[in-house]
């Protein structure tokens, strides 16, 4: 734990307080039967009799390794393709990557009348499965692209802005279509009850068909939902903005189970899950829940009080990777940054580590760190910088100081980091010294997710409406080694039998 940290401690289940530069407070402590758990529920945990499915243990195995894996073929489980948020996959063994790298842009379609139609805004970036691409708009369209060429193979309009990525099952694609923005008649609510609630009209959840983007089911939530879901075997779990985790029938949306964390707003975070344990992150006060599957029933909680400000809001989504949570928490009085990981088995803080103080971001933006190995990259938009830092002891590998705000780690393949910013440059950076070895200009603006590589394919969505297609190959030879480091030279042996006489 970083100097400066006090803690004190009143028993199991008891509330425990810690303070990082006396401002950071941690809620701790056992809790258990928050709700009513229903037979079915302790012996089969995600909500329906029978064996879980062997692909339950496979999916989204990015989290603590530095070595990319395959993808699995019809899936992307939850945001960034798994915990470990570092969309990277290599391509199946023997299947040949061909077509050169491209670039399209996508409109809105036109209303009768138009004569022009505005871009669409891939704010959510881009998910890749199985050779297609999915991009969710904040306009409410959701297209599906051949990732080989770019050819659109389906267009769908939902009645919702799309502020997340979908997630993508074996048949079905499904997203959360909801209003997330904070308005006069939420913030005269939040004056007189304290009570922040995002959002307007009608909160969806929707699953469509993957091959023709037909709606198969569409349900309301209550209080929005505003994060992507996650895909179990046979349920899809999703958190809204009234406080709700809801498991939702793959087959037809029906509430299968309904837990109650919290009545406040769970913000703009996605669940993250490895294997049986579940942590969501709400932002009012700024909190992370741990659930665990088996039951379901919260296990602990982790928070920090005192927000003063509701434009202050704010909570980074989390990662987990292997026995670490890692989340970005900031400061607004400084302001200030700090990221700080928990031991995800008990809520305990491991070690947390402050970005040097600057200015506030505008309202609603976003922090999402990625993990590679026993490394975690983590922007920071207040500082605006990248810092690379060792997992198991906090120890800060190097700080990039950079002109503008970064909202994610980037994505890592072998010694490249992928890294998106607002502008709409995307930096090709060294992960052993933190050195810029190049940029690319790929749209006019990124959002806050991460481009996905597969193999030597890079696919990254803007809000101006592109979507490209880069390969790796094509950006110089230092790139190159850079995700393939070259072979060592042979060295020459010389035999003592032709070795030359003195």
């Amino acid at each position: 734990m970083c100097a400066g940290s006090r803690l004190s401690y009143r028993g199991n289940g008891a509330l425990g307080k810690i303070g990082i530069s006396g401002k950071l407070y941690f809620l701790l402590g056992m809790i258990s039967g928050i709700t009513a758990v229903p037979a079915w529920a302790v012996e089969h945990p995600l909500g329906f009799p029978g064996p879980l499915p062997p692909s339950f243990q496979q999916e989204g195995k990015t989290a603590s390794s530095g070595v990319v894996h395959p993808l699995p073929p019809d899936t992307w489980p939850e945001e960034g393709g798994g915990p470990s948020r570092n969309p990277v996959f290599m391509t199946i063994k023997g299947k040949k990557e061909e077509g050169p790298g491209w670039t399209r842009t996508f409109r809105v379609d036109r209303l009768p009348g138009e004569t022009d139609a505005p871009p669409e805004n891939f704010f959510a970036g881009v998910v890749e499965s199985d050779g297609i691409l999915w991009m969710a708009g904040l306009q409410g369209d959701i297209l599906a692209i051949s990732a080989k060429d770019g050819s659109l193979i389906w267009r769908r309009h939902l009645h919702a802005p799309l502020p997340s990525p979908p997630v993508v099952g074996p048949s079905s694609v499904y997203l959360a279509a909801s209003e997330p923005g904070v308005t006069l008649p939420h913030l005269v609510l939040y004056s007189r009850t304290r009570k922040l609630v995002r959002g307007q009209g009608l909160g969806l959840v929707e699953a469509l068909a993957k091959k023709s983007g037909v709606v198969r089911w569409s349900v309301q939530v209550p209080g929005g939902c505003y994060g992507s879901p996650v895909l179990l075997p046979h349920t899809i779990m999703v958190q809204t903005g009234s406080g709700h985790l809801l498991f939702l029938d793959r087959r037809d949306g029906h509430t299968v189970y309904d837990m109650l964390l919290d009545g406040r707003s769970l913000g703009l975070a996605s669940p993250v899950r490895d294997d049986m344990r579940v942590v969501v992150a709400q932002e009012n006060p700024p909190l992370y829940q741990e659930v665990s599957l088996s039951g379901p029933r919260r296990l602990w909680r982790f928070g920090w009080s005192k927000t003063r400000d509701w434009e202050h809001f704010f909570i980074g989504t989390p990662l987990l990777a292997g026995r670490t949570l890692v989340g970005i928490l900031r400061r607004p009085d400084l302001p200030e940054d700090q990221v700080v990981a928990i031991n995800p088995d008990q809520g305990r803080v491991l070690w947390s580590l402050a970005f040097p103080p600057g200015d506030l971001p505008r309202a609603g933006d976003q922090a999402l760190p990625v993990v590679s190995g026993d490394v975690v990259y983590v922007p920071s938009g207040v500082s605006r910088s990248l810092m690379a830092v060792g997992l198991k002891n906090g120890k800060t590998l190097w700080t990039l100081r950079l002109s503008e705000r970064p909202s994610t780690g980037g994505a890592v393949t072998g010694n490249l980091l992928l890294l998106p910013l607002p502008s709409g440059r995307l930096l090709a950076i060294d992960i052993r010294t933190g050195a810029v070895e190049g940029e690319r200009r790929v749209a006019g603006r990124l959002g806050p997710h991460p481009p996905v590589v597969v193999g030597n394919r890079v696919f990254v969505a803007g809000e101006d409406g592109t979507v490209s297609r880069i390969l790796l190959d094509e950006w110089g030879e230092r790139i190159r080694d850079l995700v393939l480091p070259p072979p060592p030279s042979p060295v020459q042996v010389i035999s003592k039998a032709a070795a030359p006489s003195p």
